[in-house]
């Protein structure tokens, strides 16, 4: 039985809505020349470079003259796929495919395995660790079912399980290119450099007692490749280092060495005792955050009201937005006259000044730790225009933003005026 190419993808559409809400698996359409017309799987650019270094896709082209027959094929990068031929003429065929998903004996493990032999950065091994953690599991018994409603919603007809074919393609004999960075055509940026410029920002911040940017406040741990099988011992490695990185850095933002040792152990046992790869952002940010109040409790002085301790809390928070002091009045609970005072007294300067000097800081550390312009900088940090930036920051350091960059960072920040 024939179809048009529209009658499949009606047909498939319903299909998948049924199979993604069971097994979240999603569909795909291509024609003999391997040309994708549409696909209902999330991660399509990844999952679609997963299918090709697997080399199921190949192996599937090869099979065009098996209509009526589901496929089923566990290739080398450890994903297994549903496949069927629609022929729609006979110089026309359609191939629709289910996936992907793990078997019984594949492993996210084995697909990390086998993406590192093509050049991933540390950056690409994280995001595709989240991509695979999104990859279900189906058994067999499960993968036969699949198989049948695929075929039953191309050809509206009921199949044996005896009449499905699995398959183990080998890899395609030629090399692929080393997996480029999403979203970027030019090479990335030497990924060493970049993973310890985005380090070391975030430690400058918990040191300083600053929030991180919005953008980098996603941060968990920088995957460095020690080559280990087991990639969840890979991850726990990561996030120790980093834990230890921050310890450090609380006690040289004020932390006694007691204190920041404790919370230090108690956040690597909690780390020891992760099960999934799904518990990584949570337990960072949690760490990070902790370690981050213990700083800010540090930094307060004795004789500091509650109301003025949440007060700088909430600036060294918030300092990339707009700030009023009607606005931080309200947050704290307290009328604008009554905390605008009460910090004045306690703090020895009016809490514009304060907010002033958060940013500040906040903008030596972008300065030596990021490549943004001093323009973009001083956008992000509410100062506005450069020329007031350059003004104030002056007043404050001694010398312009550009000359502290260039002075007293690593050389790469250098930008022209």
């Amino acid at each position: 039985m024939k179809y048009a190419r529209k009658d499949v993808e009606y047909r498939l559409n319903d299909l998948q809505g049924m199979i993604y809400a069971a097994c979240q698996l999603g569909a795909w359409c291509f024609d003999e020349k391997k040309t994708l017309f549409f696909t209902t799987a999330p991660h399509r650019e990844e999952y679609h470079m997963l299918l090709q270094l697997g080399g199921c896709l190949d192996a599937a082209i090869e099979k065009k003259d098996l209509p009526g027959c589901p496929l089923v094929f566990s290739g080398a990068m450890g994903l297994g796929w549903i496949a069927e031929w629609v022929h729609r003429s006979e110089k026309s065929s359609l191939l629709v495919i289910l996936g992907p998903l793990y078997m019984k004996n594949s492993s996210i493990d084995e697909s990390m395995q086998q993406l590192d032999r093509h050049g991933l950065s540390g950056h690409l091994r994280r995001e595709y660790l989240k991509i695979l953690g999104d990859v279900p599991f189906v058994h067999g018994e499960s993968i036969r079912n699949f198989a049948i409603m695929l075929h039953f919603a191309c050809y509206e007809e009921n199949l044996s399980r005896e009449s499905i074919l699995f398959e183990s393609p080998a890899p395609p004999e030629k090399d692929l290119p080393p997996i480029p960075e999403k979203g970027e055509d030019a090479p990335a940026e030497n990924d060493l450099e970049r993973m310890v410029s985005h380090e070391e920002m975030m430690l400058r911040c918990l040191r300083e007692g600053l929030a991180p940017e919005k953008d980098k406040n996603d941060y968990q741990g920088e995957l460095q490749n020690f080559h280990l099988r087991d990639v969840l011992r890979q991850i726990k490695d990561n996030l120790i280092i980093f834990t230890a990185l921050c310890a450090r850095n609380a006690v040289r933002g004020g932390v006694s060495l007691t204190a920041a040792k404790n919370r230090e152990s108690h956040w690597i046992c909690r780390i020891e005792n992760m099960t999934s790869y799904g518990d990584t952002p949570q337990m960072v940010q949690k760490m990070y955050q902790d370690f981050q109040h213990m700083v800010l409790a540090a930094k307060d002085t004795e004789g500091l009201s509650r109301a003025v301790r949440d007060c700088r809390e909430y600036i060294r928070m918030n300092y990339t937005n707009p700030l009023t002091t009607e606005e931080i009045a309200r947050h704290c609970g307290y009328t604008e006259y009554y905390l605008t005072r009460k910090f004045s007294r306690e703090m020895g300067m009016k809490m514009a000044d304060y907010i002033r000097t958060v940013r500040l800081n906040a903008a030596k550390v972008m300065l030596l730790t990021s490549r943004k312009d001093i323009q973009q900088i001083s956008e992000e940090l509410q100062f506005g225009s450069r020329s007031y930036f350059d003004r104030v920051f002056r007043q404050e350091v001694g010398i312009s933003p550009r000359q502290f960059r260039e002075t007293r960072g690593l050389g790469e920040g250098k930008e022209t005026t």
